[in-house]
């Protein structure tokens, strides 16, 4: 019997953590129309045994893949092919999905063909703090849940900007006629997960279910500030391969609102890219020459694919000053008193809208 979801759970050292990810999963009571997907990465501590335990008591919709460390991208190259699920979403051992949640998406997937589901989650931040994430724009939701779009309508809509691998699930059957695989030997390749399958993706639908429980408050998780930091050359490769893709893609065969989409989306990865060393990264561990390195290279990919030059503000949109033409011109980041007075802003408009439109 075809099941209705497949959940690939990469797996690495979460012996402590991997219990909660799975209950919930159990918990949900539809063990019958979805299989979890355990994939090892060569842990050293117990995750291969937790999970086993969990597989022997459960393996009606439990099942486990022990393999060498070849960290996060492999664990999906893994374990895409073995998926028996019509739709298969990836789900982080220290996350989980809402029990409820889960027994009810399983059933609104019974009733949907698109190859691209887009749901609800919630993202827990230190404290304790709960925010949910929902694809709308300043509180509006333009998209009827349940009802299947053209893709190419949404994109070019104006209301989505990217998406998160938290929200979404795409049908299995459309990643594997397209080759789809994810970098192996470093992090950050949920990146890949999120834009790939838009190049080829048909239709989409939305459901109002909140699923995804995204952990924020765990020390050494990869969104980090002080492990990101650590961590920016694995970004860049990342992203050095998401805009390679692009670059070697028949964008003929593309149309005009994906590839507008697409152009918008590539320029946001770059500017991102740009934010991490010249607004995230602690000042005392930026370094000019290394930035100027991967500037170089973001500013060749810009070319290649046309795109427009890049504005860097502060996510406060108050202070109107541009830190990558500060950048081009003076070589250095903003002064930084100013990136103090920038933070604080930050901080408060992001509260703000929590606030408002959450």
């Amino acid at each position: 019997m075809e099941k209705r979801l497949s959940i690939i759970i990469p797996s690495y050292n979460m012996a402590h953590l991997l219990p909660r990810c799975l209950d919930s999963l159990i918990a949900s009571g539809v063990p019958e129309a979805f299989e979890a997907i355990v994939v090892n990465d060569g842990s050293k501590d117990d995750t291969l045994e937790v999970a086993l335990r969990y597989r022997d008591a459960h393996p009606e919709c439990i099942r486990v893949i022990d393999k060498p460390n070849g960290n996060y991208g492999s664990t999906i190259n893994a374990a895409l092919p073995q998926a028996r699920g019509k739709y298969v979403k990836i789900l982080d051992a220290d996350d989980w999905f809402s029990s409820e949640a889960l027994a009810k998406f399983v059933d609104e997937l019974a009733g949907t063909d698109a190859d691209m589901v887009v749901t609800h989650f919630t993202q827990i931040h230190p404290k304790g703090v709960k925010e949910l994430a929902k694809y709308n724009l300043y509180g509006k939701e333009p998209y009827e849940y349940g009802k299947t779009y053209p893709l190419d309508e949404v994109l070019s809509g104006g209301y989505i900007r990217f998406f998160l691998m938290h929200s979404l699930t795409y049908k299995t059957e459309l990643l594997l006629k397209n080759g789809y695989r994810q970098t192996e030997g470093c992090s950050y390749t949920d990146l890949e997960w999120d834009v790939y399958p838009l190049f080829y993706s048909r239709d989409i639908v939305f459901f109002d279910t909140n699923l995804y429980q995204y952990n924020l408050d765990r020390e050494g998780q990869t969104m980090d500030p002080k492990v990101l930091s650590r961590s920016l050359d694995q970004l860049g490769r990342v992203t050095e391969n998401i805009l390679g893709f692009y670059e070697k893609y028949p964008r003929e065969q593309l149309s005009p609102e994906r590839k507008a989409f697409l152009d918008q989306f590539y320029r946001n990865r770059i500017r991102l890219m740009a934010k991490s060393y010249l607004l995230d990264l602690p000042r005392d561990m930026f370094d000019a020459q290394e930035f100027a390195k991967v500037d170089v290279k973001l500013q060749e990919h810009m070319e290649k694919l046309g795109l427009e030059p890049i504005k860097l503000f502060p996510a406060n949109k108050i202070i109107r000053v541009d830190a990558y033409k500060y950048w081009k011109k003076h070589r250095s980041r903003l002064p930084k008193a100013l990136e103090a007075v920038n933070s604080a802003a930050d901080k408060i408009m992001t509260s703000l809208y929590r606030v408002i439109f959450r």
